[in-house]
């Protein structure tokens, strides 16, 4: 994977942070797009080829690859599609297995899958995997923020489309400034998306009951897959207080330095402990260029987050599942009037974090909680149910939440 190749590296459009990565990767001279988001095409290639025994992210990262496969034109041996992978109980660790030997099967078995692995902390590839790395998280950090920012002031937005069109304008600054290198270059979209963010006109802000929005990675960030759930909660009255990409990277560096000790791996320890220190150093300059778009703490470090759950859960038994539990803990002491958490039908770390919902509730003293499994059949009730949530964090908020 070197610019000699001239390969172009397709991504999933997980989410915007896609668009950020492709745009670190274009920095460094590799010829990076971004698939289009996913849609019933997606959907219907993925259920077709694969067992029926997958998850959700899983058929539609399938069927995006099949898709894009099939268009006229596509040149498949200057082609790479680009599938992280892990190791551990997850499917996520089988994805490229599976899509590669579908690939195969229908005669595209010579387009390449590259899977940087949460082994090493997602080391990626090219030239210079180094800087690449630390591009591409200064596109994760700042579309978090940016994130952030939309969902602070979108429920109260006096304009409609106003929120919106702020943050589009911001990701596009922000794609180029990486394009352009990345470091001040970011700060100063940043900047300027404050000043976007600051020109929305608001109402009320901070009056609407916030909802944390956690879970599965892919689901919780991913709009097609999700049905569209952040918008469909601000449409029945709340605030969205969504789980950041930045968190799971934090997680893989964390579980990595945790690993490293009880192995005694000390030069790994002290590799993940050096990219956690540039990773936080990049976070706070980041945050200080939006400061005033956004009111909510940062979120405490993901050591700090999964220890609250020691006497419920062992960290060390690691998967998302800690992660997602050690983050309801965390945010729940911010002000937060209910949990929503997300995960593909069947999921097992996500099965973890229902069956222990209700202990988890309790330290949250009983505050609204609603899992949510998608299996890609678009089930009619959403609405209704999370019309029902929303009731229930009304009440919360008006009883609990100081100052309500």
């Amino acid at each position: 994977m070197t610019t000699e190749a001239r390969r172009t590296i397709f991504l999933p459009c997980i989410s915007d942070h896609s668009h950020a990565v492709a745009g670190a990767m274009r920095a460094l001279g590799l010829d990076a797009r971004v698939l289009p988001p996913p849609d019933e095409e997606s959907m219907a290639i993925g259920l077709s080829l694969c067992r029926g025994r997958e998850c959700l992210p899983c058929f539609l990262c399938t069927g995006d690859f099949v898709r894009q496969c099939r268009r006229p034109g596509f040149d498949r041996r200057s082609a790479v599609f680009f599938m992280p992978t892990g190791p551990g109980p997850c499917r996520f660790g089988q994805y490229r297995v599976l899509q590669k030997g579908i690939l195969a099967d229908l005669g595209f078995g010579d387009v390449e899958i590259v899977s940087p692995t949460t082994d090493d902390s997602y080391a990626l590839f090219g030239d210079d995997p180094l800087r690449l790395r630390r591009l591409s998280w200064q596109g994760i950090v700042a579309v978090d923020l940016l994130t952030k920012a939309l969902h602070e002031h979108r429920p109260y937005e006096v304009v409609e489309g106003r929120t919106d069109a702020a943050y589009r304008e911001s990701l596009d600054d922000v794609v180029r400034a990486l394009e352009a290198g990345g470091g001040r270059a970011v700060r100063r979209a940043l900047a300027r998306a404050a000043g976007r963010f600051a020109a929305v006109e608001t109402k009320d802000r901070g009056s609407r009951p916030a909802v944390a929005l956690v879970g599965e990675l892919y689901l919780m960030l991913n709009r097609t897959s999700n049905l569209e759930i952040v918008r469909a909660l601000e449409g029945s009255g709340g605030e969205v207080v969504q789980g950041t990409f930045g968190d799971w990277l934090h997680f893989v560096d964390w579980s990595r330095r945790t690993q490293a000790l009880h192995f005694r791996r000390y030069r790994d320890f002290l590799g993940a402990l050096a990219s956690d220190a540039y990773q936080r150093f990049v976070e706070r300059r980041f945050a200080r260029a939006l400061r005033g778009a956004l009111r909510r703490p940062p979120e405490a470090s993901v050591a700090r987050a999964v220890a609250r759950l020691r006497g419920l859960w062992e960290p060390a038994l690691g998967t998302e599942a800690t992660l997602t539990m050690g983050r309801i803990l965390d945010v729940g002491r911010h002000g937060l009037s209910g949990i929503v958490n997300v995960l593909p039908f069947s999921c097992m770390p996500g099965n973890v974090v229902v069956c222990l919902g209700p202990r988890l509730r309790e330290r949250l003293h009983g505050m609204p909680w609603l899992d949510v499994a998608f299996d890609g059949q678009r089930g009619t009730n959403l609405r209704t149910r999370l019309e029902a949530f929303l009731h229930q964090a009304f009440q919360y908020h008006r009883r609990v939440v100081p100052s309500a």
